[in-house]
């Protein structure tokens, strides 16, 4: 599960490089990844506490995503293009 959580902050970092190309759809494919995985281990019974240090990071994550993804729409609905892969 540690290692579960780290692998969240080396999805943050490829939303981050999709961001700057203005991937919208790179960065909610990484925001959905990491709130699935947050909700997975939130909805254990019993969360160890090696991994419930993590989930701080891990919710700081998903949050930084969500203000990425948010900043993106700002961006787009003010005539900035924003890449879309569909």
């Amino acid at each position: 599960l540690g290692g579960l959580c780290d692998l969240t902050g080396e999805v943050g970092r490829y939303a981050v490089q999709r961001g700057t190309i203005r991937d919208t759809d790179g960065v909610r494919l990484a925001l959905h990844t990491n709130s699935r995985i947050l909700g997975a281990i939130q909805s254990m019974e019993r969360i160890p506490s090696a991994v419930n240090k993590k989930m701080d990071q891990l919710r700081r994550s998903v949050e930084k995503l969500e203000r990425m993804l948010y900043e993106m729409s700002l961006s787009e609905a003010t005539g900035r293009r924003v890449k879309t892969s569909a």
